[in-house]
């Protein structure tokens, strides 16, 4: 479980948190902790907010392992990690889950589907969003905002 940021990083300069926290306790609490999470701010695209969950191939069915990733912008895709660790397979969108800030029950039913590779529970369409979406999308904007005004300056 994620008790604080990683690193050095304040809560406060990563206004995405509280959603990565979200999906760090959903998943957790169903028995599927990544194992390892990463949330950061991606320097190249402009300070876009990013989370990077990630199962290896001991924790999960099959031979390789999943990395889920989530965009501020764009919202979640997913990538199959090579068995003998050298890199992993991008496979595009995680389509069934349509919204940037999906309900973490909803990440963490398609998750558990793609870790353990049963994929007729990954078939579900997952409309529902986040209930605090509004408020980290705020924050972000005025990240955003903020980081904008630090440069043309």
């Amino acid at each position: 479980m994620l008790l604080r940021p990683p690193g050095l990083l304040d809560a406060a300069t990563l206004p995405h948190w509280p959603y990565a926290h979200a999906l760090d306790q959903e998943l957790t609490g169903r028995g599927i902790p990544p194992g390892a999470v990463r949330v950061e701010r991606d320097y190249r695209r402009e300070a876009t907010m990013r989370l990077v969950l990630s199962w290896d191939a001991s924790r999960c069915a099959g031979s390789g392992g999943i990395r889920l990733l989530w965009h501020d912008d764009t919202g979640w895709t997913h990538s199959l990690l090579r068995p003998d660790a050298a890199g992993a397979i991008p496979r595009g969108p995680l389509t069934a889950l349509h919204r940037v800030f999906a309900t973490p029950r909803d990440v963490a039913e398609v998750a558990g589907a793609l870790v353990s590779r049963r994929f007729h529970r990954y078939r579900g369409d997952h409309h529902g969003e986040w209930e605090q979406a509004p408020q980290v999308r705020a924050a972000i904007a005025a990240f955003h905002l903020t980081v904008r005004a630090g440069t043309a300056g």
